[in-house]
């Protein structure tokens, strides 16, 4: 994530945060991005330098008019007029980064070979909620590089419970003693 995307997500945050509709903007900023992924070259027309501004601005409001908070839109049309909408994604991050960070919330990813059941999921938000004091909002990816065990990262941590990681931590005991 770029200081633009950090500042401009954050910006918009604040502003959202003031006037207590932090989850409408983001919603309708993820309806943004995600029209920009289904229809890259939607976003390269709203780039080109050689469309006049307004005629810029005007699909944007055709596109989305009314569909989507009047926050995100006039967020929306900033990037456009400065030729930043390749930054959505990331101040869309760093959007969600405040609000989680306001919220209490720690978004954690638990990566396994299989995908883990309701139950498993329970537990490990649990453990984690209760070693953290946060609120987790966790989510399992699969990774198929994985034997078995489950590898679980947030805030900047890694706790490797894989088979790999297991027998890594028993080699270097043993290469130790």
């Amino acid at each position: 994530m770029t200081a633009s995307e950090k500042e401009y997500g954050g910006a918009l945050y604040e502003l959202a945060a003031e006037e207590h509709c932090e989850d409408e903007v983001l919603e309708s900023i993820g309806l943004v991005g995600k029209m920009f992924a289904q229809e890259p070259g939607y976003r390269a027309l709203l780039q080109n330098p050689a469309v006049p501004k307004e005629e810029r601005l005007g699909l944007l409001d055709k596109a989305f008019g009314k569909s989507i908070h009047a926050y995100a839109l006039n967020f929306t049309k900033i990037l456009c007029e400065r030729r930043a909408l390749f930054e959505l994604e990331g101040c869309e991050k760093a959007y969600r980064e405040r609000l989680y960070e306001a919220r209490g919330i720690l978004p954690a990813v638990a990566y396994s070979a299989i995908a883990l059941n309701d139950a498993q999921m329970q537990a490990l938000q649990k453990k984690i909620e209760k070693s953290t004091g946060k609120k987790v909002l966790l989510e399992n990816k699969l990774d198929t590089s994985l034997l078995g065990g489950v590898k679980v990262c947030y805030a900047g941590k890694e706790l490797d419970g894989t088979v790999a990681g297991r027998l890594e931590s028993l080699r270097r005991s043993l290469t130790q003693a």
